[in-house]
């Protein structure tokens, strides 16, 4: 069951609510502004004034089906089966056969559990069902196959129901879940552009087809796709958002930063977005512009700790160090828990010689993620600008036996370098050159003195690709 979208109400609905409200059950309406009363308080979400006015409703066009499916339909979406049977008992009872009803009846049955009843009942209507038809019925078979957890059947039921009648968006919603499910996005994707390539128009089919191809890492198709879904439906918000966290994962700065300002035009800023349109100003080194912007988004919403750290970035990024490092322990005091803060406290505190906070703060980030090898990477590099080059290897060995990272390895042979175990640096180094060739520039960023090494040369040259 979808809800009517709030915006698109006028102020008829709001004299039909005043009506409603003051009259009750004496109220006598035309069904198309009864239906309009029940639309209007789905979207609000009160289910239970909704569901009243579809009773009432009933007893005004007792023998008209829409309003037995609205209750219907209410009551399934409350999670009241039984009270939904009732009724279909009383509608069917007046409109013996009706296909819509009897849709109905099969959901209930499945949601009740008893999904072999309900498959059951749909089998007479699937023989002479319209394509359409058909299309619904294969809908509500494949929530018997979820029922069960047999989201394979769901899948290809689904599938079927979108080839009888690709515009079914109930359909297409329910398989791009069901393909998450399954990871099934190779063939998600396939029939996504089959629907395209049926219905060119359909946002929802270029938005889910924008999600199977972001999964299987093909970004740059993913924000096309995105992208004709908000052309196509300029009010669609989450293609905006998916589009532009895609485009800004992937370097577009530019474009997500575009995308993020249409959204704040579109549907107004919040601290949220603001953040996002900051980070795309950080990210396109304009400094000034995306403090003011993350200024903004921090008196909306002052304790959040993501906007004060974004702030002491751009502060850290002009080198102006003291200010970073008040904004990163701000960000710190609302939450400790991060490695990535402590890391950029510990740079900073590194670049205003107060080595005691450097150390302590990179410490603290290794405590908190030791699965980071970056995080040890950090300290070692902090060890040996001390000249603790000793302290530096011995760290390093411990991340080499804590996990695994090719970085972490060709750094501790640099370390064997600068603690002058160069018999053992060599060696090690043959067998990282051996794992990872191209590591070796790693070793060279560590120690740049060993570029004009000649036994380190001839083992690059020995184990050069062909």
């Amino acid at each position: 069951m979808s809800r009517p979208r709030k915006e698109n109400w006028d102020e008829r609905i709001h004299e039909l609510v005043s009506v409603y409200e003051a009259e009750g059950l004496a109220v006598f309406l035309d069904p198309e502004s009864f239906q309009d009363l029940i639309d209007y308080y789905e979207s609000e979400e009160q289910f239970e004034k909704a569901l009243s006015v579809a009773r009432l409703a009933t007893t005004h066009y007792r023998f008209s089906s829409d309003f037995y499916v609205r209750q219907v339909q209410l009551l399934l979406y409350t999670n009241r089966s039984d009270q939904a049977q009732e009724i279909l008992e009383e509608a069917l009872a007046i409109t013996p056969g009706d296909f819509e009803l009897s849709l109905l009846q099969a959901e209930t049955y499945i949601r009740s559990g008893q999904t072999k009843e309900g498959l059951a009942s749909l089998a007479p209507f699937k023989l002479q069902a319209s394509k359409e038809d058909l299309s619904e019925i294969l809908l509500v078979e494949s929530l018997a196959y979820e029922r069960d957890s047999d989201f394979d059947h769901m899948f290809y039921a689904l599938k079927a129901a979108l080839q009888a009648s690709p515009t079914n968006d109930r359909a297409l919603e329910r398989i791009s879940l069901c393909m998450e499910i399954c990871r099934k996005h190779e063939e998600g994707s396939t029939l996504f552009r089959w629907i395209i390539d049926e219905s060119p128009y359909s946002q929802y089919a270029w938005f889910y087809l924008g999600q199977a191809q972001a999964y299987l890492n093909h970004s740059e198709e993913a924000i096309e796709a995105y992208e004709y879904a908000f052309l196509i439906d300029p009010t669609f918000e989450e293609a905006f958002l998916e589009f532009a966290e895609l485009c800004y994962e992937n370097g577009h700065f530019s474009k997500a930063l575009d995308a993020y300002r249409e959204m704040a035009e579109r549907f107004g800023s919040d601290s949220d977005l603001l953040l996002c349109i900051g980070g795309c100003y950080h990210s396109l080194e304009k400094y000034e512009t995306a403090r003011h912007h993350l200024e903004q988004a921090a008196r909306i919403d002052p304790h959040n700790d993501e906007i004060f750290f974004k702030i002491g970035e751009c502060y850290a990024a002009q080198e102006k160090w003291a200010k970073a490092m008040s904004f990163f322990k701000k960000a710190i005091r609302m939450h400790d828990h991060c490695e990535e803060y402590h890391q950029a406290l510990a740079e900073c505190a590194f670049e205003l010689d107060d080595y005691k906070q450097a150390e302590a703060s990179y410490a603290e980030a290794l405590e908190i993620a030791p699965e980071n090898s970056q995080v040890w990477l950090d300290m070692a590099w902090f060890l040996l600008e001390m000249l603790r080059s000793r302290e530096a290897l011995d760290l390093l060995e411990e991340a080499n036996e804590t996990i695994e990272d090719p970085e972490l390895q060709f750094s501790y042979v640099a370390c064997l370098f600068a603690n002058g175990r160069r018999k053992q640096a060599l060696q090690l180094l043959s067998e990282a050159l051996a794992d990872n060739y191209a590591g070796f520039s790693w070793l060279f960023e560590w120690q740049p003195g060993l570029r004009s090494d000649n036994e380190v040369n001839a083992l690059i040259s020995l184990y050069r690709p062909a």
